[in-house]
């Protein structure tokens, strides 16, 4: 390691623990506040415009900024990482406030074309909505998280380019993979018990025992220590005392209705009392509205009271807060053995703030879990199988890919149809887009046929009514009947419609998990940016410089597929993460921490891998083959214990994950007149560009797309690192 100067003055060389635990310590860090902030933005930003794609690209971007600001810095590197470690932990916490106060405060939620309070008339968002959410979301990155990110990205290109220059860049790299690895472990655990807030409080707390730990190696005055020390614990013993960024959190347009609020593993969930109405928020967005005084109605209660197959048993998919429950305790003869299961617990705790609605709900056998996973995993059968109102996101738009979306595959309503005992019944109710009914109808026809669903088993109705909902059109709602073996009821509601069977139509699948139609947002968004001059020329002088450098250099050709093609594997390794554990947010928090974990080792052993020629030829391989066993692994192992398909999953992912991990800082040597910091920017513009690719290749095609993408991006790196070997 270089040379460094301590603030008396006496030179000392800085021993390489010490300089890699300052790096683990800042990953972890920054990994946790990077886990903090998409939380928390996705709460603050996507209130009905979805900005998922996004919030990732954003937070890439700044590292990448940072890396640029790294090449300029020819000298005295050590002084830039002793301020950063210096400053960080007496930024967090103020640029995580003006992150949310920037948010709420540019965003106007009277625009959003939804009503929030009960009564109030709808309408149709206008560009005034999504002109503030764009805003809102540069501000956000420009004035508040950004600066971070920067530091990060400056941080660790100066630990690449002097790693580099003194032989130890594996060591280095796979250090930072590690504690990232590790940072995405810890935050998966971490969400299920600490707000955003709490976890920013965290991640400072690291930061100011890496300042400790470092600043005897660092050129930082003792005073200097002290004083950051003094104010970064001030900040937490402020937030903690006060709640001042907690307070800041609560949704202002609900005004004094917002009687409970409560972080749950999954997102925001907010509830606001009106005298008639408990409304329930998801995220900012409203998730049910549940009537007092009246008596509840719904399909599965009619179907309890009035079918001639007699129902006792029943099982209720999302059961949220429980209103599928109310309704059927609301019977006059109720003996309903009711299994209720729900994937956030948060529904569920906020359901026991009201007696009124808990005397009913906790009469139900109440399971935490996902519903799929539920599914593939029990063996009791029922007279009634209810998917209800399934996650408010699945039910508007298919780009977040809500992990509710497995449950409408083929292989989903199979295994739902399965738990039908025969002559009972499945009843779906979901959301649609008015403007794609047909294309909605004809997939999910086609999706209940490769299930083993009988078509004359089946009626299919939908509401009569729709509601205007933001920029995605007007939504109606389709209820579907099955009934096992025998033709379902007719349901006598005058408010439904029925609807004809369509045949033709695309299956939804567990490799193409989309029952709506794709398209919607990129069209919205696309069709606004069109009409905007500015954004226009911004994106096509970004468009020019990126195409015009890529063309002109090979090494950063390279790097932008490396990084292109990394964010491409790991978003196959999340995709296949989803029913791991039976929880998809700590499932993807456990399958970003394996990936990151075998990255590391694999940056370990890249000096021994790059010896061996066909290494090159293995990077593609490795990956085609994850990509193609991945689903047979998830059928044969899903009813599994957990260890032992937590066990097979990281197994099975090792060996492409430990050559994808190899692949950087072999290129980083073969590329040694590129500037470090060059490399590492445009490695980070092809993780950011990820996202989006990877989003639309799901909407369009499926996995097989993104699958194939990522095999053709390390193929194309793998030859290119090939021929420079050969000609060195």
């Amino acid at each position: 390691m270089p040379p460094v100067t301590v603030h008396r003055g006496t030179p000392l060389v800085l021993s390489r623990r010490v300089y890699l635990t300052i790096l683990s310590l800042l990953a972890v860090s920054f990994m946790l506040f990077q886990i903090a902030v998409l939380r928390e933005l996705r709460f603050q930003l996507s209130t009905v415009f979805t900005l998922t794609p996004f919030l990732f690209s954003g937070v890439i971007v700044f590292i990448g900024l940072g890396a640029l600001v790294a090449g300029r810095i020819r000298s005295k590197s050590q002084t830039v990482l002793a301020w950063s470690v210096t400053s960080l932990p007496i930024l967090l916490l103020p640029l995580f406030g003006v992150t949310i106060i920037v948010s709420q405060g540019m965003i106007d939620h009277a625009s959003a074309g939804f009503a929030y309070v009960p009564g109030a008339q709808t309408r149709v968002a206008g560009d005034l909505y999504l002109r503030s959410i764009i805003r809102a979301f540069l501000a956000v990155g420009v004035f508040g998280y950004g600066f971070v990110f920067l530091l990060q990205g400056l941080v660790f290109a100066l630990y690449f380019r002097e790693a580099r220059e003194e032989g130890s860049l594996s060591n280095v790299y796979a250090v930072d993979l590690l504690a990232s690895g590790l940072g995405a472990l810890v935050g998966g655990a971490l969400n299920f018990v600490l707000t955003p807030v709490q976890m920013v409080l965290v991640a400072t707390g690291l930061l100011l025992v890496n300042l400790w730990t470092s600043f005897r190696f660092l050129p930082v005055r003792r005073i200097l220590v002290l004083a950051a020390s003094v104010a970064g614990a001030g900040l937490i013993a402020v937030e903690l005392a006060t709640g001042v960024l907690e307070q800041l959190e609560a949704p202002r347009w609900l005004g004094r209705e917002l009687v409970y609020s409560q972080w749950s593993r999954y997102r925001r969930i907010d509830v606001a009392d009106y005298p008639r109405t408990l409304v329930v928020l998801a995220d900012g967005l409203v998730f049910h509205e549940l009537p007092k005084n009246e008596r509840p109605d719904s399909l599965p209660a009619w179907l309890a009271a009035h079918a001639d197959h007699v129902i006792r048993d029943v099982l209720i998919i999302g059961s949220g807060t429980g209103a599928d429950v109310r309704s059927l305790r609301k019977l006059p003869a109720n003996s309903l053995n009711i299994v209720a299961v729900e994937i956030d617990g948060g529904f569920v705790d906020a359901a026991r703030v009201f007696p009124w609605l808990w005397q009913d709900y906790r009469t139900a056998n109440i399971v935490v879990q996902e519903g799929r996973y539920f599914l593939e995993n029990s063996r009791q059968a029922f007279d009634l199988v209810v998917y209800a109102y399934i996650d408010p996101q699945s039910a508007i738009s298919d780009i977040g890919l809500p992990d509710a979306n497995f449950l409408y595959t083929d292989a989903g309503l199979r295994r739902a149809y399965e738990r039908v005992r025969p002559g009972g019944y499945l009843v779906i109710t979901r959301v649609f887009l008015v403007r794609e009914l047909d294309e909605f109808v004809s997939r999910l026809c086609a999706t209940l046929t490769a299930a083993g669903v009988p078509p004359e088993e089946v009626q299919l109705s939908r509401t009569r009514d729709t509601v205007a909902w933001g920029y995605y059109g007007e939504l109606a709602t389709i209820h579907v009947l099955v009934r096992k073996g025998g033709r379902p009821p007719d349901d006598p509601n005058p408010a439904l419609a029925p609807i004809v069977w369509v045949k033709g139509g695309r299956p939804t699948t567990d490799l193409f998990p989309l029952s709506m139609v794709t398209g919607v947002w990129f069209e919205t968004l696309i069709d606004f940016l069109t009409r905007s001059t500015p954004a226009l020329v911004a994106l096509a002088v970004a468009a020019l410089a990126l195409v015009g450098r890529l063309v002109t250099s090979v090494g950063h050709l390279n790097f932008f597929l490396l990084g292109f093609g990394s964010f491409l594997l790991e978003s196959l390794v999340l995709f296949n993460s989803f029913l791991l554990l039976g929880d998809p947010n700590l499932s993807a928090s456990v399958a970003v921490g394996m990936f990151l974990c075998w990255n590391g080792i694999g940056s370990l052993l890249s000096t021994r891998l790059d010896r061996t020629r066909w290494l090159y030829g293995l990077a593609p391989l490795t990956v085609l083959v994850y990509a193609a066993t991945a689903p047979l692994l998830n059928t044969t192992t899903i009813g599994l214990h957990v260890g032992t398909r937590t066990l097979a999953f990281a197994l099975h992912l090792a060996l492409g994950a430990i050559v994808a991990g190899a692949m950087f800082p072999i290129a980083l040597r073969r590329f040694r007149q590129e500037r470090v910091s060059s490399m590492f920017f445009i490695d980070l513009v092809g993780c950011a560009l990820g996202p989006v690719a990877f989003w639309l290749a799901l909407s369009l095609v499926g996995i097989p797309l993104v699958a194939a993408s990522a095999v053709l991006c390390y193929a194309l790196v793998g030859v290119t690192l090939a021929l420079r070997r050969s000609s060195a």
